[in-house]
């Protein structure tokens, strides 16, 4: 017996079993709470042999496993027990899959393989292993908190933003002002949640704000990580409430347009300052009477010049700053006409002007009727220019007709052709053929013979003397004479101009 026993311990040992490949496929990076089909695949078996046994395991422990040619699946008591489904099997089968539902993160990430055994005349197994990550979305709670309830210009803060589901793999938190992203100036850090599956993110941006940052609005911006399929951008936005006292004087300003009225007239003064909080108002009166608020409705019936001055100042203001404006209250200016039978009286209206940014208006004076001297005179004024315009219109015209008259006196008869003279001063009234240019006519004057091989393109004439030629058509260009007049003695000709 006991030979038998270790002939049988012998043939376990040196039995050799054959491996076989085995491929695999299936989608291995998914989103938590989803699920997802694992296969793997060999060479179909030759004749005579056949399946034996198939294993699935998650890590070392077996979750699923059958036995042929009796398909009976057997699922190991373990968490994903009722979340996993063995596919159907056959002895001849090329193939074994599983699939796994409701993957939780992060107890389902793990490797996932397949042990394949077939029987014949010699045994033979494969394996194949699946690396199973789980991925998943961010979280919609974004939120950013200050470091001061009561943020005040020029003094240093923190704002901060938390995160609590920045996903897995992790996001990235960035920080805009007015939707342009900030770049430094902020530190970040992040941590896996309480389920080690997610991870959370803090971020906290230093600043220091001033009065011009009241009302800006900040953004943390958490952006998931490029792996993850489908996430998209989460965001929490906070405004600035900067507080800052009043700087400047009030800007005060009239119902009218003008600080210019009339007797009687009711109006309307406007007192505006910037500063956070909201600055208060109050207003001093000639007769020193003081009233609350940024309004201050009057209706003067005296004429003269009155001093209101609006006072503005808030928590932050340790001394109120004045704005102080002058009311100009004239009589009421009317206009009688008077006829045989009825009297009209027209009230006319005073336009002003109102220098904006000072809180001061400048009046321009009241329009009044023209007496009847001065509509006479303005008569006369346009009798004069319109009798001076007449008689510069007929001198034009004389002129005109006399320029005429001179042109037509002046033009040379039709038969009339200009001759080139050279002689004694005056020419003759006839010129006769030695006194013209000779062999050239009169349209060639003659050139000096080239020097050295150059040709000299001056005109000279038959004495050899360098001339300019003066070319007048038959219309006089003024009525001043032509003379000739000798510009230098080194020169031996004259150049020809009006005088």
């Amino acid at each position: 017996m006991e030979l038998i026993q270790i002939f049988i311990a012998v043939l376990v040992i040196f039995y050799p079993v054959n491996a076989f490949d085995v491929a695999k496929s299936g989608q291995t990076y998914i989103q938590a709470g989803s699920q997802t089909t694992l296969t793997c695949r060999w060479a179909p078996l030759a004749a005579g042999e056949d399946l034996l046994r198939v294993n699935w395991r998650q890590g070392s422990t077996v979750i699923a496993s059958a036995i042929l040619p009796n398909y009976t699946p057997v699922y190991a008591d373990t968490k994903i027990k009722n979340r996993v489904t063995l596919g159907n099997l056959t002895s001849s089968s090329p193939s074994t899959s599983i699939t796994l539902t409701g993957l939780q993160c992060p107890g389902d990430i793990a490797e996932y393989a397949c042990d394949v055994f077939t029987t014949a005349l010699q045994d033979s197994s494969g394996t194949a292993g699946f690396d199973v990550n789980l991925f998943d979305f961010m979280g919609n709670n974004v939120t950013i908190t200050s470091s001061s309830s009561r943020l005040q210009a020029g003094q240093n803060a923190s704002l901060t933003c938390t995160a609590s589901n920045i996903g897995r793999p992790p996001g990235t938190i960035k920080w805009q002002r007015n939707s342009q992203d900030i770049t430094t100036g902020f530190t970040q850090q992040k941590s896996i949640n309480s389920d080690n599956c997610t991870y959370n993110g803090v971020s906290i941006l230093s600043i220091s704000p001033t009065s011009q940052d009241d009302g800006v609005m900040y953004k943390c911006v958490v952006d998931p990580n490029s792996a993850v399929i489908g996430d998209s951008r989460k965001e929490g936005r906070y405004t600035l409430d900067v507080q800052y006292p009043v700087r400047q004087g009030p800007r005060v300003t009239s119902s009218t347009g003008t600080f210019t009225v009339e007797q009687g007239t009711t109006f309307t003064l406007n007192c505006q300052a910037s500063g956070n909080p909201s600055p208060n108002y109050v207003w001093t009166s000639p007769d020193n009477t003081n009233t609350t608020g940024s309004q201050l409705v009057l209706t003067l019936s005296s004429t003269g010049t009155f001093l209101y001055t609006c006072f503005a100042t808030n928590s932050l203001t340790t001394t109120p700053l004045p704005t102080g404006v002058t009311v100009t209250v004239q009589e009421k200016t009317t206009t009688t006409t008077t006829t045989s039978t009825t009297t009209v009286t027209t009230p006319t209206a005073v336009a002003s002007t109102t220098k904006s940014g000072t809180g001061t208006g400048e009046v321009s004076p009241a329009q009044s009727q023209l007496p009847e001297w001065a509509i006479a005179i303005i008569v006369v004024v346009c009798v004069l220019v319109i009798l001076a315009v007449v008689i510069a219109v007929v001198i034009m015209k004389r002129r005109k007709g006399n320029k005429e008259k001179t042109l037509v006196d002046n033009k040379p008869p039709n038969n009339y052709t200009p001759e080139a003279y050279n002689g004694p001063y005056p020419a003759p009234d006839v010129l006769d053929s030695s006194q013209r240019y000779p062999d050239y006519g009169m349209d060639t004057p003659p050139r000096k013979p080239p020097i050295n091989d150059q040709y000299d393109p001056r005109s000279r004439n038959v004495e050899n003397l360098v001339y300019a030629e003066l070319a007048l058509d038959d219309t006089p260009r003024s009525r001043k004479p032509i003379q000739a007049m000798q510009l230098d003695n080194s020169v031996e000709y004259a150049e020809i101009k009006r005088v």
